[in-house]
């Protein structure tokens, strides 16, 4: 009888760690607000239309949401987040790296309309993420 308890117990828990992984992990959302430079619409002879925006970029645990670039999954180590697609022979397609120690962004798109954008991230709601771990 105390192995069929014990061969239970075991089962029981290990279901119950995969089933209560999900309900305590919390994904971290952060909204980000990015000053820099923007290059677009480069003609045959290097001319750019050049201008200062302000990015607007959230990220969902380690996907990247943009409104005009659209979703990617990022990877994320301690130093930065990045996206690299390449095109079918080898260019960059669309290309990300946000540094985690001071914000640095570089964002590239190759694709159609080709695309640069260079600046510094801050956070778009600090006072929430700071609660997120509280």
């Amino acid at each position: 009888m105390s192995i069929l308890i014990r061969l239970f117990m075991k089962k029981f828990l290990l279901v119950f760690l995969f089933v209560s992984y999900p309900i305590f992990a919390e994904i971290i959302s952060v909204d980000l607000i990015c000053d820099g430079e923007q290059v677009t619409n480069c003609d045959q002879d290097n001319i750019c239309d050049t201008q200062m925006v302000v990015e607007r970029i959230k990220i969902d645990g380690n996907t990247f949401v943009h409104k005009v670039h659209g979703n990617y999954f990022m990877e994320v180590d301690a130093e930065s987040a990045k996206i690299n697609e390449l095109d079918e022979d080898g260019n960059i397609g669309f290309f990300v790296n946000i540094s985690r120690k001071n914000g640095d962004i570089k964002i590239i798109k190759k694709w159609q309309d080709p695309y640069t954008f260079s600046g510094v991230c801050q956070l778009g709601r600090p006072s929430i993420v700071e609660h997120q771990f509280d």
